[in-house]
């Protein structure tokens, strides 16, 4: 299914996609159906920002996922693009820690096997851009030096904003630990980012989403679309209806509509084109302890409890008490697929579905070395019959699959 939504000069575009041949058949119809959009010199440096917000699969929905950042990619070395970069940069707890997202996620290797760039925001030069409530956070030289940039958000909720989409994306532009200051005011610089760098086309990642208490520990569920636009304001808005949430509890968008962004014949076009395709559970209210810790006054006091938040039990505890969303575990997982167990498979061939590579079920378990297995771990996730064998040690992984596993089973 095809759905397009014409709302105030931009264009929405709405795709059913649920498996990897449904994904690279609507990106590629995202990018024939935007063409003229696209640079006319096969040299143009093209950049990629996904939302590799975590260390979370991408099945949880919190990260994009693999297939559709490979898809992308694909299609556009298809058209005979020759110069494309992977660029994002983690959240302020994966960065302080030194935790590799992009190895975790496997996007290292998936870029590696496409031969693309991969460029870790959180360590790029930068250039200051001055946004609101003294915040003056160094902005990705790599996004702002691009020809052309697309934008890969997800959709799902977040515990300060409602939702984080398009716009909310643009907080991994910000290098390092710099993000701290974009939540100086965190709608009013969100807005002021998407004032200041624009990408050029979006591809929303809405094949699983995640509501409840994201971004880092919602519920995923089972959406299957992919969106595509080129204003991240309207897309947002599109975003927010179909998820049956009003725009105006999202901060970023209640500031866009008090800064006269949202005039009330596009809040109406929205309303009238646009049918609600899932209720979105909302994030809880935040914890009294939680919304302390953000303080930007008390700083000086989480500097000084660092070492002791970051013994595992303390970040239990904290976990318990909802002051923070994620706990992370320095070690990283060294699973990999080794075989598969033909016996217990069946007919279904969920698996094959989900490889980002390609594999047919025949080759899941048999044909485990790169470029064919970049060992992402999605055939393990989704095989309802424990048919996948994996060799290693989960480490990290292993609080997720407890926490994910059978939800992402259940997708």
């Amino acid at each position: 299914m095809h759905r397009s939504y014409d709302i105030a000069g931009s264009r929405v575009d709405l795709h059913r996609a649920w498996t990897r041949l449904e994904i690279d058949a609507a990106i590629e119809a995202i990018l024939a159906g935007r063409a003229d959009a696209l640079p006319e010199r096969m040299d143009a440096r093209i950049v990629i920002k996904p939302n590799l917000n975590n260390d979370l699969p991408s099945l949880t929905g919190n990260c994009v996922d693999l297939r559709v950042l490979g898809a992308i990619i694909r299609s556009l070395q298809s058209r005979g693009y020759s110069d494309i970069t992977v660029a994002d940069g983690s959240n302020v707890g994966i960065d302080r820690r030194s935790i590799d997202s992009f190895a975790r996620l496997r996007v290292d290797r998936l870029c590696e096997i496409l031969g693309v760039r991969l460029v870790n925001i959180n360590v790029d030069d930068g250039r200051r851009l001055v946004l609101h409530a003294g915040a003056k956070p160094l902005v990705s030289r790599t996004v702002l030096d691009k020809d052309f940039l697309i934008s890969v958000p997800k959709i799902k909720t977040h515990a300060e904003m409602q939702l984080t989409c398009a716009m909310k994306n643009w907080v991994g532009i910000v290098v390092g630990q710099d993000k701290r200051q974009v939540h100086y005011d965190l709608g009013r610089n969100i807005l002021a980012l998407n004032e200041l760098v624009r990408p050029d086309l979006i591809i929303v990642d809405g094949l699983v989403g995640m509501e409840g208490n994201g971004p880092g520990d919602g519920e995923p569920f089972r959406l299957g679309v992919l969106l595509a636009s080129d204003d991240a304001l309207v897309n947002d808005l599109v975003v927010a209806r179909l998820m049956d949430m009003p725009w105006r509890n999202v901060p970023y968008l209640a500031h866009a509509g008090d800064a006269g962004r949202v005039p009330s014949s596009l809040e109406a076009l929205v309303e009238q084109q646009v049918a609600v395709l899932h209720h979105m559970e909302p994030p809880p209210a935040r914890s009294v302890q939680a919304k302390l810790a953000e303080k930007r006054w008390l700083i000086w006091l989480k500097l000084a409890v660092r070492p002791l938040v970051n013994r595992p039990v303390v970040a239990r505890l904290a976990y318990k008490l909802r002051i923070v969303q994620d706990v992370y575990d320095r070690r990283d997982d060294t699973l990999r697929v080794v075989g598969r167990q033909a016996e217990r498979c069946g007919d279904c061939r969920i698996c094959e579905g989900f490889c980002p590579t390609g594999l047919s079920l025949e080759q899941i378990g048999t044909e485990t070395e790169p470029p064919a297995c970049i060992h992402c771990l999605y055939c393990w996730f989704v095989c309802p019959r424990s048919a996948i064998q994996v060799q290693g040690e989960p480490h990290h992984l292993e609080r997720q699959v407890s926490r994910y596993g059978e939800a992402i089973r259940n997708l």
